[in-house]
């Protein structure tokens, strides 16, 4: 996208900073920009692209699966920013999209992460108490949703923020990786 709009290459550590917040804040920040056009402009450069290409690396992490049985007999849900089509057919293409009985996207029409509104929403919607809900995220933004909304949170450490910025804050899990977030759902009894 910054190619075919003539920008500066960025290194991907700094794309990296820019990421979890949607679609338009990547466009707004990559591109360095706020003219609506040139981020709408990218968006439609990036979307034609990652719409072609998001399968080519996507992979699950070394345990996803074990922990997705594990909680399957529970109302799982994946909240991203990220917009529909792409956060279906990423999950369908992955082959865990059954696992979810909803897949909050960010054009899904509720309030995008950090705001707990939409997990807030949810919850009324589903019966379901803070004390009965945990958000497993990999960032910051998802902290701060998770606090926003009153609920536990386990943090794995392969997402976008550094392991150093996650530890700064108060977590209620930090794991290195799916394997070790299973076994302390095993252990705490989640």
């Amino acid at each position: 996208m910054l190619e075919a709009m003539g920008s500066e290459k960025l290194l991907p550590k700094e794309i990296w900073t820019y990421v979890g917040r949607g679609l338009h804040h990547l466009i707004r920040s990559c591109l360095k920009t706020s003219d609506e056009k040139k981020i709408e402009q990218g968006a439609k450069i990036y979307r034609k692209h990652y719409g072609e290409h998001m399968m080519d690396h996507s992979r699950l992490y070394p345990g996803a699966s074990e922990i997705l049985n594990y909680f399957k007999s529970r109302k799982q849900m994946v909240m991203t920013n990220k917009p529909n089509p792409f956060s279906q057919d990423l999950l369908q293409g992955l082959e865990i999209g059954h696992y979810f009985f909803e897949i909050v996207a960010g054009n899904s029409g509720y309030p995008q992460k950090p705001s707990p509104d939409s997990v807030l929403q949810i919850m009324q919607r589903e019966g379901v108490s803070p004390e009965e809900t945990l958000m497993i995220g990999d960032s910051l933004v998802d902290v701060a949703t998770a606090r926003g909304a009153g609920i536990e949170i386990a943090v794995v450490t392969h997402g976008f923020s550094s392991e150093n910025e996650l530890k700064s804050l108060s977590l209620d899990a930090l794991v290195q990786g799916f394997p070790e977030l299973l076994e302390l759902a095993k252990e705490k009894q989640w």
